[in-house]
């Protein structure tokens, strides 16, 4: 009995603190103070938002070890920022349409240079993914899913055909990371589901 009511505090302690982090991203969702932050010289809107979501990763969500999560520069491959505590690094996609999976119950994104991803995912424990929708007319954070690096291994990375020799990156070959959407997928935040119960 004794240990069964330990695990059911802990359980409850655990349940409390999502529920204060879920709290808190609400109460947080907007970015356009990261959007006028970004360099205002920039065209690309997908290095805008980009950027933009990294910032607010940094100064919203912490690791599962409650430290702080600190960007890297722009041209760190393979990951973008790393936890102050225990070094965990992340990888963090953003994108103007919610993540949802196919018929097959598959979730697909994609990916970055191919062997590139293979290889930061033999190196040192690999990376957590972060996945951010957002809506692009009112500048809030919709959605928040993350998946674990004991989840993404090199079965997850679908190369994508190289580009040809006319293309600006010749050769370049790109890929995709396909997900279970029931087994891999954990939901941090996801708007339509407080629209849902509130």
């Amino acid at each position: 009995n004794t240990i069964e009511d330990l695990l059911m505090k802990v359980l409850r302690a655990l349940s409390s603190v999502r529920h204060s982090r879920l709290l808190l991203i609400r109460n947080n969702i907007s970015f356009l103070n990261e959007i006028n932050s970004v360099n205002q010289n920039w065209k690309s809107n997908s290095r805008i938002f980009g950027a933009a979501i990294e910032m607010w990763v940094e100064k919203n969500l912490n690791c599962e070890c409650s430290g702080v999560f600190i960007n890297q520069k722009a041209n760190q491959k393979a990951y973008d920022a790393i936890c102050n505590e225990c070094s965990k690094k992340i990888q963090i996609k953003a994108s103007k349409k919610i993540f949802k999976p196919n018929k097959n119950g598959e979730l697909k994104i994609l990916g970055s240079e191919y062997k590139t991803t293979l290889k930061s995912l033999n190196e040192s424990n690999g990376w957590d993914l972060y996945l951010l929708a957002y809506n692009l007319e009112d500048y809030k954070i919709e959605q928040i899913l993350m998946i674990k690096s004991s989840d993404i291994n090199e079965e997850c990375v679908i190369p994508r055909k190289k580009l040809g020799p006319n293309a600006r990156r010749a050769g370049w070959q790109g890929c995709y990371m396909s997900f279970n959407w029931n087994d891999s997928v954990n939901v941090i935040y996801n708007k339509l589901s407080f629209n849902k119960t509130n």
